[in-house]
């Protein structure tokens, strides 16, 4: 039953997700659609763009490769060389032959009147590309214009035709007579030629040019507001699909990670139930006596079958969850047990016990420790608390207003991770903290060349003159024990001494270090 309840809570979750997804998915066409319409105009009219100058390219070259103009005669088998030429290049649609203006062939039988170039390619003022190149326009009434490439020599020239060019395809299923263009060729003087002028006024537009191998050409091209619509409702189109693959996707990414979340969450329940979350302790060592202070308990999750599972792939999940209560309140209730095992109920030894803001508030920590203190006949010095500062504590006031009782105790509170988070001073301050715990990251930058060293230096004398405690935390060298040592750092944990280890393992090391 529960199981089904779960499936019911996943499912809505993500039918909310799905929904609100696709729905902000739509919400960002308006937005889009004036980009989206720009882009796809600049694309197909760049695209264009080099279709057309490569044809002009090609022509060029092509008419650059013949001999010169005056010793080509209009034979049969010259006539089909230049048709070979326009069979293998398909954006010259004729190559053609003039010697004055005499005699003319071209490179295939085509119903034109090869007269109708005679007037444009014998007109002086053609626009020159170079001293052999020029360009010409050949008009055929209302079906098209061609363009005409003449390479020229003496009295003779050659002339290629560039296959019509149609960019009113563009708008060929979007509308009519809703798009002009332009084009400028870098001749001299420039040659323009465009199509049809539009019968609404200019409502999208875009420009490019391309420039190479001395052949420049430009293209302006301006739509209506019909014409942009045509793009904007591929937009929607796009923009729809697009929305519903996110959501899609989204949608199946949670549900992963709430089936997972929720597998979890029953996984760390069972652990809970079979008391898998056991107590591992990392001494705490006075360097200068080499005795053993306190402990630091930390929380391993030892399964059934021995197998540990690190830290970090439980804490920051039951931190997150909130399930980190219960797990602290199992191992406090071992803590107990073991502090007799070891004898430290009638010693001056404590162990540091790691709490998070979410212990703040409310009194379920003070009353579990409370209890189990009275229960067990355990000095109040027996039992500390640690509190992060990587974590924040959203109100400070309520939680001292917490703390206050465990001081009514005696049970002291430590800084842990000190200089690296939220908290800082105002955390020393609000909170009444009696001792600092260095973190590893700064004492690692012992005899290095680290800016952090300075920030080292700065909590300890901070430490000295607010008459705060010290312990200095992931001391793994003897140099890090001397220098600490120096600066009257004397309470170490870390490799330096011991690792972190269960109880049995511990009163062996307690065991060995006794003279």
């Amino acid at each position: 039953m529960a199981k089904k309840r779960i499936i019911v809570k996943i499912t809505k979750i993500t039918s909310s997700i799905f929904a609100i997804t696709f729905v902000a998915g739509l919400a960002t066409v308006n937005f889009f659609n004036h980009f989206y319409a720009e882009k796809a105009l600049q694309k197909d009219a760049e695209q264009l763009l080099y279709q057309f100058h490569d044809a002009l390219l090609e022509a060029y070259k092509i008419l650059d490769t013949l001999p010169e103009p005056e010793d080509f005669q209009c034979t049969k088998s010259n006539i089909e060389q230049l048709a070979l030429l326009t069979y293998e290049h398909p954006a010259v649609r004729l190559i053609g032959v003039l010697h004055g203006n005499k005699q003319a062939c071209a490179s295939e039988d085509i119903h034109i009147d090869i007269e109708d170039y005679h007037e444009r390619i014998l007109n002086p003022t053609r626009h020159q590309l170079s001293d052999k190149f020029s360009l010409a326009t050949v008009s055929h009434g209302d079906k098209h214009i061609d363009l005409l490439l003449v390479r020229s020599h003496a009295n003779s020239r050659y002339f290629a035709s560039i296959n019509p060019f149609m960019i009113n395809y563009l708008a060929e299923f979007a509308c009519t007579n809703c798009l002009e263009y332009e084009f400028i060729i870098g001749s001299l003087p420039k040659l323009t030629f465009s199509g049809r002028a539009m019968a609404q006024e200019s409502y999208i537009e875009y420009n490019t040019s391309r420039f190479e191998e001395k052949v420049q050409v430009e293209l302006h091209v301006r739509g209506t507001e019909e014409f942009y619509n045509y793009y904007k409702e591929l937009s929607w189109f796009s923009t729809t699909l697009f929305s519903f693959l996110f959501a899609s996707m989204i949608t199946l990414l949670s549900y992963k990670l709430l089936t997972i979340r929720q597998s979890f969450e029953r996984v760390i329940k069972d652990a809970l139930k079979y008391q898998e979350f056991t107590p591992f302790y990392q001494p705490i060592v006075h360097s200068k006596t080499g005795h053993i202070v306190g402990v630091e308990m930390l929380a391993r999750w030892v399964r059934q079958d021995g197998s540990v599972v690190p830290p970090y792939q439980f804490i920051p999940f039951a931190e997150d969850s909130g399930m980190i209560v219960a797990i602290t309140e199992q191992l406090i209730q071992k803590t107990i047990q073991d502090i007799k095992v070891l004898g430290w109920d009638k010693t001056q030894q404590f162990v540091s016990i790691n709490i998070v803001p979410e212990h703040l508030l409310n009194d379920r920590l003070f009353q579990l420790i409370s209890r189990l203190i009275t229960e067990n006949q355990l000095p109040s010095s027996a039992i500390s608390l640690e509190i992060t500062e990587r974590i924040k504590i959203e109100n400070l006031e309520d939680a001292r207003q917490h703390i206050e009782k465990f001081y009514s105790l005696g049970v002291e509170l430590k800084l842990d991770d000190a200089g690296t988070g939220y908290g800082g001073f105002s955390y020393i301050q609000e909170l009444g903290i009696s001792t600092l715990k260095i973190d590893k990251m700064f004492v690692d930058t012992i005899d290095k060349d680290d800016f952090k060293g300075s920030v080292l230096e700065s909590i300890i004398s901070f430490a000295k003159s607010s008459q705060l405690g010290m312990i200095a935390e992931g001391v793994e060298e003897a140099h890090q024990v001397a220098y600490l040592q120096e600066r009257e750092v004397y309470l170490i944990q870390g490799y330096f001494y011991a690792k972190p280890m269960p109880l049995d393992q511990l009163q062996q090391w307690i065991k060995d270090k006794t003279p």
